[in-house]
């Protein structure tokens, strides 16, 4: 059966099929027809697979040299980690192909393209049935990872896709009219059961996607910006937005892109960028999603409205049933407290105006608790209650909120799951007091103390609460600071296997990453601050300073002077630096070197903390440094008090030894020996 299908090809030509068809026949050549690698080799050429294949998936960009160019490119095949395929090689040397049969049937199950040595983007046979059923975007190429259901070719649902990506994609599809894609990227009833926001929202959200087909005609019908001719310019977001979790509408906190926009272009008009209005965006997990479809602004559309559904105020009146149905007394206090909202403080406020606000709400709301019925709205306003009571002790000068939360805190001993929201609030609001009376280091250190033993506690007897989170992550982040990696690492396991879709839950199993970096080969690359890629693995040959920094981290700026000292005292002999830039702003960046320092290489993740590279490596603290030698291989977490032995150590061929990581910097913990 294999050598029909080998002698059904018509080489070098195989138009009709599908990429993968063509792949998977040349690789049965490979294995069945010739037997041997070095008759493979020299009966075919580079470009009988360089000329008929191409990704599955449009829009790819990847390299393949001209056609009078082909006769200098080679194709080997290899056996790497125990995986047989082969290679295309460019002119220059460069990786062109690499399709790879990865577990030993003899068929090829990933198929990878490279663009400037890189590799920008595969199809994947996941389950080895010979149709690529995934399609991956990487490095220059994207972050976009789109799942194939049926297995027709056709990217069905997302598994990781990044905002302007998501944009991108709803774009290019409105100019084809494939509702198909569209639907990838807009949000629907699954992703809604992801976020657990309130039913009302869900329906209203839902509502605003619904008949996507006869939304879109109508779209296309009404504007001249998009057609078949339409491309794709670029994503012009505004600052991205948190909406805190309100045990309300929001369970969690969500991440949302308010007003998005998109510049297009036409071919008519090839200098005359036009705008369209994405919307409102929101964060599922790794993926990005619409929650509305995107809207061309012109001259008879131009009306932008403030805000998209997730980001609108609540009122009072909303935490309750229709108000004919609420009692009198009751309706009075809701309307006293939507007097009060309604003079909000602002963004120039006092302590003592915010103070006052949160008090004056939670007079009320203690008032209104006993007069809702129900167990879900009478706890709705249990949580408002606490989390006025809690911002006023935290913004100082309240004491008596902390006695009220203490005393809520008693109350609700037959509501273990209140309990523990009160309870956290109780402690945040808590530890705040206790640092501002905290004058003196040992009054410090023991609040310090008594901080960590009441996470710990929390964390231990609510450790499925939706609070949880974020308290174990505060204190395995304390422990690593502290140099208690033990403990740490014993609480970022049971935070990545308890919360694993929380922010927190990530960032958990990136700092486990991290701190098991040690020993291995270091894979980190991505834009440089110009915009060309930039990657580790081009330093190997040298001794490797990797630094995550960001302008606003005061004690990376301490350092500087330490570095730059370190740089120049060791560049000569084979010293590299390569930061990682966690700054949204880029604005910022020239005028903080030039005034502090780093003129070195950097990776820039415009995603900041939340970014990609930050959630990879867990990046708690900056800066966060480790070393690399020059074989690649990751030698250990250093500070800067220690970096000057440690470049010398391993300059010299030696291991960092006592020149490691001391306890206090969040890093990577260095190989026992």
């Amino acid at each position: 059966m294999l050598w029909m299908n080998c002698q059904s090809l018509n080489l070098p030509g195989v138009a009709g099929m599908l990429p993968s068809c063509r792949i998977r026949c040349y690789f049965l050549l490979i294995l069945v027809c010739t037997g041997t690698e070095s008759g493979w080799a020299q009966k075919y050429t580079a470009e009988q697979i360089l000329k008929p294949y191409r990704p599955l998936q449009k829009n790819v960009e990847y390299e393949t040299p001209p056609p009078a160019e082909f006769t200098r490119c080679r194709v080997e095949v290899e056996h790497e980690d125990g995986n047989a395929g082969f290679v295309v090689y460019g002119p220059a040397g460069q990786v062109l192909r690499r399709f790879t049969d990865t577990n030993g049937d003899q068929n090829p199950d990933v198929f990878r393209y490279y663009q400037h040595g890189l590799e920008v983007y595969r199809d994947i046979d996941s389950n080895f049935n010979r149709k690529p059923d995934q399609y991956r975007w990487m490095n220059l190429g994207g972050t976009r990872w789109g799942l194939d259901v049926n297995e027709d070719g056709k990217i069905d649902e997302w598994k990781m896709i990044s905002a302007p990506e998501a944009a991108q994609v709803a774009i290019e599809a409105m100019t084809r009219n494939d509702v198909h894609v569209l639907g990838t990227v807009l949000i629907n009833a699954s992703d809604m059961h992801q976020l657990n926001v309130a039913p009302t929202l869900t329906e209203e959200m839902l509502k605003s996607v619904a008949r996507p087909a006869a939304r879109l005609k109508q779209q296309l019908a009404a504007s001249r910006t998009i057609n078949k001719n339409t491309k794709w310019v670029r994503f012009d977001p505004p600052v991205p937005a948190l909406i805190p979790a309100d045990g309300r509408r929001f369970n969690q906190d969500l991440m949302v892109y308010e007003n998005a926009m998109a510049f297009v272009r036409n071919q008519s008009s090839s200098e005359i960028d036009d705008l369209v209005l994405i919307g409102e965006m929101v964060r599922v997990g790794d993926v990005w999603k619409l929650t509305q479809l995107p809207r061309p602004l012109d001259e008879k559309n131009s009306q932008i409205a403030i805000g998209g559904i997730l980001m609108q105020p609540a009122n009072a009146l909303s935490m309750v049933t229709a108000a004919d149905s609420v009692p009198e007394e009751m309706q009075v206090l809701l309307k006293k407290l939507e007097v009060i909202d309604t003079s909000m403080p602002g963004e120039n406020a006092t302590a003592a105006d915010l103070i006052e606000y949160n008090q004056k709400r939670a007079d009320i709301i203690e008032q209104i608790v006993p007069l809702v019925k129900g167990e879900k709205l009478r706890n709705d306003w249990i949580r408002q209650y606490a989390d006025g009571l809690a911002a006023a002790v935290q913004t100082g000068g309240y004491p008596d909120g902390l006695k009220r939360l203490s005393q809520l805190q008693e109350q609700l001993r037959k509501d273990p799951q209140m309990q523990g929201y009160v309870w956290y609030r109780r402690l945040l609001a808590e530890y705040a007091v206790r640092l501002q009376n905290s004058e003196e280091e040992d009054q410090r250190a023991a609040t310090q103390e008594w901080w960590l033993s009441e996470l710990e506690k929390y964390a231990k007897k609510w450790p499925k609460s939706d609070d949880a989170a974020d308290a174990v992550i505060q204190l395995a982040i304390s422990l690593e600071i502290m140099g208690r990696l033990d403990d740490a690492r014993g609480w970022y396991q049971r935070l990545a296997a308890n919360h694993p879709r929380t922010n927190g839950g990530i960032r958990a199993r990136g700092a486990l990453r991290r701190l098991d970096l040690t020993g291995k080969k270091l894979e980190l690359n991505g834009p440089s601050l110009t915009g060309q890629n930039i990657a580790a693995s081009q330093f190997q040959g040298r001794v490797l300073l990797v630094v995550f920094w960001a302008t606003w981290a005061t004690p990376y700026a301490k350092d500087l002077p330490a570095l730059e000292a370190v740089y120049t005292k060791h560049r000569k002999a084979g010293f590299e630096v390569l930061g990682v830039n966690l700054d949204p702003n880029a604005a910022a960046l020239k005028p903080f070197i030039d005034k502090y320092g780093g003129h070195w290489h950097h990776i820039r993740d415009a995603g900041g903390m939340d970014g990609k590279l930050a959630r990879d490596f867990g990046i708690v603290s900056m800066p966060t440094m480790f070393l690399v030698d020059r074989q690649g291989i990751v030698a250990g977490g250093i500070t800067t008090e220690n970096l000057d032995q440690a470049v010398q150590n391993l300059l010299q061929g030696k291991t960092l030894g006592d020149a490691s990581q001391t306890p206090g910097a969040a890093a990577v913990p260095r190989a026992k020996n």
